[in-house]
């Protein structure tokens, strides 16, 4: 037998996100409310005035049964449809087949769901409902990862992600769906990094949009993938969290998948009776809802579980029910029927093209027929009209052609100028730091080693230059390190390597780098007790140069007394990292240019320190190249605060 693993199948959460925007209202959030919206739904349907308001009507009740009672969601979705055909309301035939789709996949039944979601397609193409057809493109998706055909899901999906970018959606919400079913291609295939990584970014994207459905799917499915990666704890963790969000949430479906998912980490980690009880809880949630997969998964749970205990009557008891259940799901005529309904769309497809073509070809042909009637009629004046109304067209064509290439040209030029400028000024910038800012470091460690070359220097002289030389040395790689970085992001471009770190750590780092260096100015650089904050998803090279640059500044400017205090915050979906000083501050009149790479703002520090001024512009570059924002605020002779934001998890 090889190795157990719970099976989430996507699609069922992804149908009822691209469905509910069709709906005159939203889905309750406990089995009260959904009790009580029935109530209200079956009154309405008796006091419809109209067949349209009955299809829609059932349609909605259909729909609060998803995830709580299949055989009831399949019988109001059926009488949806069958009225919608009887009065032929298009619209309405299409909604109900998508609903008829979502309860006999939740009961198993392939072939019938996919023709069902083929059926709602071929409506929404014809009525043009471009919408529709993206959400159906994305449910035969899903349709195709429950039925292992992965390399149809990965068309399907990519048919969905074309129309979602049309959407024009700021917040991003549309592609959300169709990450998590990336990812999910992506596990069944075996590769859980890339799986983690489509479902981290959905997830940032849900609880940027605060949508608790979203998140718990996406949590669930990364937990799912640390599964496959035999990192039980990681899972356990993201089961916890998604099932916390699904309670809260009143969803009987996620409640179920986040329990069966806590028994099966629970029977890899040996804690037995936990595995027993979550996964008895996710059978009878399981039955409820009527969703056969999941009955399927807490059958494997509970036939592993006794067998590692020695109940193996029992053991054998649900290995016989999951053996059968899944017979029933994959068999080789339904597997041929599936094959069928897709042939059958394709060939309908290319059959609607070929009438497109002849249809095209019929009226270009009457057309021609007609043309040649006009102008055997016309007369000799009326053509020599014709021909001058022509020319003069042709020639106003090709002046207009002209202008707008004209136009065109003149736009590049001025692109390309813009860019020159902007590498011009990079190329005197760096000049001026190579001429001015380096060789003055430069020169005065040569003139200190000719002193220390020079003999009569007693050993305390020679020790206390040899320091000199060291701490100037030190300043200059650093300026080099940032002068390098920051020419390279204006003329190459510079690319993130993302991945999750503890930002905590980074700061400890620089905070220990730089305290002893701050010392000698009597600056102390702490960190502050209590900040918890968690994982971020950023490149930590680049962030480590922000921070650095941040607490270097911040120390450059603080005179003797003064603390340079460090910090990290969670807020929502981003961490907030803060470089605080009680130093001199910035000018009021100078704040506008510190992040402006055509003035070049630098300053000297309280002990005289000089600066280059790319520090802090190489910092806006770093942190925006890891999709963070740096601002900051300061008073003149009260001290700033830096802070930079990173997308956590």
């Amino acid at each position: 037998m090889g190795k157990p693993l719970l099976t989430h199948n996507l699609y069922f959460y992804i149908w009822h996100l691209v469905i509910c925007s069709l709906l005159v209202t939203a889905a309750p959030s406990t089995s009260l409310a959904q009790a009580d919206h029935l109530k209200v739904l079956f009154e309405k349907l008796k006091t419809a005035k109209h067949d349209t308001d009955r299809v829609n009507t059932y349609y909605s009740i259909s729909r609060q049964y998803w995830g709580r009672n299949a055989d009831s969601a399949l019988l109001m979705a059926q009488k949806s449809l069958d009225l919608a055909q009887k009065i032929h309301f298009e619209k309405g035939v299409a909604l109900a087949y998508v609903s008829k789709g979502v309860a006999l996949g939740y009961k198993g039944k392939w072939p019938e769901a996919l023709e069902c979601h083929f059926q709602s397609l071929r409506i929404s193409q014809k009525l043009g409902m471009e919408g529709l057809t993206g959400n159906e493109y994305n449910n035969i998706s899903g349709m195709y990862i429950s039925i292992e055909d992965y390399s149809k899901a990965l068309y399907y999906n990519r048919q969905a992600y074309k129309i979602a970018l049309k959407q024009n959606d700021p917040t991003h919400e549309g592609v959300v769906s169709l990450l998590i079913n990336l990812g999910e291609i992506f596990k069944k295939k075996g590769q859980p990094d890339s799986s983690i990584l489509y479902n981290t970014q959905a997830l940032v994207i849900a609880k940027r949009g605060k949508n608790p459905i979203n998140t718990t799917v996406a949590m669930y499915n990364i937990g799912e993938n640390y599964v496959a990666k035999k990192e039980y704890g990681r899972a356990q963790v993201y089961f916890y969290k998604a099932l916390a969000i699904a309670q809260k949430n009143g969803d009987d479906e996620d409640i179920a998948y986040c329990h069966n998912g806590l028994a099966l980490t629970s029977y890899y980690t040996g804690n037995y009776n936990a595995s027993m009880t979550y996964a008895q809880k996710g059978l009878e949630e399981s039955k409820k809802s009527g969703i056969v997969e999941l009955i399927a998964t807490a059958y494997k749970v509970l036939y592993l579980t006794n067998q590692k205990k020695g109940s193996y009557k029992e053991a054998l008891y649900y290995r016989n029910l999951e053996v059968a259940l899944n017979d029933s799901l994959k068999t080789a005529e339904k597997e041929k029927v599936i094959r069928n309904i897709q042939s059958s769309y394709e060939l309908e497809q290319k059959q609607r093209q070929i009438d497109l073509l002849s249809k095209d070809k019929v009226i270009g042909q009457k057309e021609l027929e007609r043309v040649k009637l006009r102008r055997d009629l016309l007369t000799a004046g009326a053509i020599s009209l014709l021909i001058f109304a022509f020319v003069l067209f042709r020639n106003y064509a090709q002046k207009r052609k002209l202008s707008e290439q004209l136009a065109l040209q003149n736009k590049d030029i001025s692109a390309q100028n813009l860019q020159l400028e902007e590498l011009v000024h990079v190329k005197d910038r760096l000049f001026s730091i190579i001429g001015h800012d380096l060789r003055g470091p430069i020169h005065t460690i040569s003139h200190m080693i000719d002193m220390i070359k020079e003999d009569g220097l007693s050993e305390e002289e020679g020790k206390y230059w040899i320091e000199k030389i060291s701490d100037t040395l030190t300043i200059t790689a650093h300026l080099v390190e940032n002068l390098l970085y920051w020419a390279k992001s204006q003329m190459d471009g510079i690319q993130a390597n993302p991945a999750d770190f503890n930002v905590q750590k980074v700061i400890e780092q620089n905070i220990t780098l730089l305290k002893e260096r701050a010392a000698e100015k009597k600056v102390l650089v702490t960190g502050v007790e209590g900040t918890t904050p968690g994982t971020v998803y950023g490149d930590e090279t680049m962030i480590d140069i922000v921070i650095r640059n941040l607490v270097e500044n911040a120390v450059k400017f603080s005179k003797a007394g003064d603390t340079v205090t460090v910090s990290a915050q969670n807020k929502d979906a981003v961490t907030v990292i803060t470089v605080k000083d009680n130093g001199k501050g910035i000018p009021e009149e100078a704040q506008a240019k510190i992040f402006d790479k055509f003035s070049s703002y630098t300053t000297y520090g309280t002990a005289s320190e000089k600066g280059s001024g790319l520090g802090l512009l190489l910092c806006k570059e770093l942190v925006e190249k890891n999709n963070g924002t740096i601002w900051f605020e300061s008073k003149a002779g009260i001290g700033s605060s830096f802070y930079f934001s990173l997308p956590s998890l």
